[in-house]
């Protein structure tokens, strides 16, 4: 029976292919710090061109969109249409909450903030699902291993960042607009679980990211942009972006179907992690005792939360 069961399980809800996808979708999304820097610098935008920095989101989010209606086209052929208001209303408000609102929080708060200070609170987000997991879901409760395991996530992101411009001042466009950022990425995740229940999660994912995208384009619409270049390398570089994002942001909504926001959600800690790593690859900047003491907490921290999952379906069986 057992044995059955397994074998009915599709790849989102085996332990082995759970745990590989979210490693590479949490490493796709950590490509994005290396890849956005030289884009940026290939495009002449100043650190503090947030209409340009929301322009090249906009229409990297539309593209990766677009670039899923594609592939869905050839897949799943009469699925891919909205079929109804309720559904639109959907994908509008998650495209609105996870895409528009969330990172235009995180851009204009982390451009008044300190890049440490930004990484450390959005790192919160990850504790936060967790914990509101406890209380949303009767299958997901909170013990020992996955509190000492999110635990030794934020210490991974915090050893990361240390000596980086870490203080204690406060202002609302800086680090208040950080922690708005942290709810809208709380909040799209359990909008995700909840809607995927009616709508297949490559749909979901494409029309949130057409939607977003179209409105932060609509908000770029104020800016100036009589400096900015655009380069082969940084063209190139902009359709990587939207595949990361177009393949990152499918495998997670596929593994928020089918995992528990709770089990899954400690792979996150892995995103600025792995960006550390990829830009000391690709910017030339420093692997530091920092980096592999953070990466080692992080997979301690991943590793507990995971033995707590094969106990609990054990003791499931």
């Amino acid at each position: 029976m057992n044995k059955e069961n397994a074998e009915k399980k599709n790849i989102f809800q085996r332990k082995p292919w759970v745990i590989t996808l979210a490693v590479f979708a949490s490493v796709l999304w950590g490509s994005a710090f290396p890849v956005l820097k030289i884009t940026y610098r290939e495009m002449n935008m100043s650190g503090d061109d947030l209409y340009s920095k929301i322009l090249i989101a906009g229409v990297r989010f539309l593209l990766a969109g677009l670039l899923i209606l594609v592939y869905a086209y050839f897949t799943m052929r009469e699925e891919i249409r909205i079929r109804s208001f309720g559904d639109f209303r959907r994908v509008f408000m998650l495209g609105l909450v996870q895409t528009s609102l969330n990172y235009f929080f995180f851009y204009i708060g982390l451009a008044n903030t300190t890049a440490s200070k930004g990484a450390i609170i959005s790192s919160l987000s990850n504790f936060l699902i967790i914990i509101l997991a406890h209380f949303i879901y009767r299958n997901d409760k909170l013990n020992r291993n996955k509190m000492l395991g999110i635990l030794f996530g934020i210490i991974g992101v915090v050893i990361v960042n240390l000596g980086s411009g870490i203080d204690t001042r406060f202002s609302l466009i800086g680090e208040g607009f950080m922690f708005f950022a942290v709810a809208t990425a709380v909040l799209s995740s359990f909008m995700v679980k909840s809607y995927s229940r009616t709508m297949h999660p490559v749909l979901l994912s494409a029309y949130q990211l057409i939607f977003g995208g179209l409105v932060m384009l609509l908000v770029s619409l104020g800016g100036n942009y009589s400096t900015l270049k655009m380069t082969p390398l940084a063209g190139g570089l902009l359709v990587y972006s939207a595949l990361l994002s177009a393949v990152a942001f499918t495998l997670w909504y596929a593994l928020l179907k089918y995992n528990k926001p709770g089990e899954i959600t400690m792979f996150r800690f892995l995103i600025p992690v792995s960006g550390s790593l990829l830009s000391a690859l690709f910017l030339g900047e420093k692997i530091t005792l920092q980096v592999a003491l953070s990466l080692v907490s992080i997979v301690i921290g991943i590793i507990l939360v995971n033995r707590d999952l094969g106990g609990s379906r054990e003791k499931a069986r």
